[in-house]
């Protein structure tokens, strides 16, 4: 079976296989494939490109756990009121003629209604925002590219990475999938997160935007440390929590 696949086939198995497993190795797959080495690896270096996985010594692993996916359908929905509340808290923190970066995800989302008639400079691979935006006069609206993530319809991967590194904003809007006090931002997508990564090095202050049930949540992707953080805007949040986090240098905003 193996030996009568072609590139495409064998691109589909890959996927098959880590929807079940979180990592592969070459030489298992060379052999389950009857190809060489160097085939598997030309086949996983292209899947890695599109962002379908990530390039591990030896093999390759998912981007994500599939059990924590939530599509953005559903969590545009999720705690309405306090993602509304934090997007409107986090649009004054924006001046008239900013330029920001506006993350992918549904709680940054709440955002774009919040930035017209600020004659702004706003980049985004989000696709809903750059709906919600694209015909607003007052906004010069950048579009990133990418690989686009269909479970938060955003950009991703190297060619976002690419376009991110020819900005320099005043801000970074950017959301998380869970929260740790120990371990800052996480996400539940490994190429996600370095693209986020490279939206905080794009901006001259980072704006955290995460509503409570996230602090505590699971996920295996770490996107940043709170010292890479400078303002944190949630809902609620207990004061141990509170006391650590703007002891990294975080201002912490609970939205009213």
């Amino acid at each position: 079976m193996a030996s009568k696949l072609n590139s495409i086939e064998r691109k589909q198995e890959i996927m098959k296989l880590l929807s079940t497993r979180e990592s592969l190795d070459v030489e298992e797959l060379a052999t389950l494939f009857g190809v060489s080495k160097v085939t598997v690896r030309t086949d996983l270096d292209a899947m890695a490109e599109r962002g379908l996985l990530v390039r591990t010594h030896g093999g390759a692993m998912s981007p994500e756990k599939q059990n924590l996916i939530r599509l953005i359908s559903k969590t545009s929905s999720e705690y309405k009121d306090e993602k509304e509340k934090i997007a409107k808290a986090a649009s004054q923190l924006i001046g008239n003629g900013d330029a920001i970066i506006l993350d992918n995800g549904s709680t940054t989302l709440h955002l774009a209604k919040y930035l017209s008639q600020k004659n702004l400079t706003v980049a985004t691979g989000s696709i809903p925002a750059i709906q919600e935006l694209m015909n607003d006069n007052t906004i010069d609206l950048l579009i990133i590219g990418g690989t686009v993530r269909r479970y938060s319809l955003g950009a991703i991967g190297p060619l976002a990475k690419a376009c991110l590194g020819l900005l320099k904003t005043n801000w970074l809007f950017m959301g998380a999938s869970a929260l740790s006090v120990e371990e800052g931002v996480l996400c539940t997508n490994l190429i996600e997160a370095e693209t986020k990564q490279f939206m905080i090095k794009s901006a001259d202050k980072v704006c955290l935007m995460a509503d409570s049930k996230k602090m505590g949540a699971s996920s295996f992707g770490k996107v940043c440390g709170w010292d890479q953080v400078d303002y944190f805007i949630t809902d609620g949040i207990d004061d141990e929590a509170r006391k650590t986090i703007e002891e990294q240098g975080v201002t912490v905003i609970i939205a009213q």
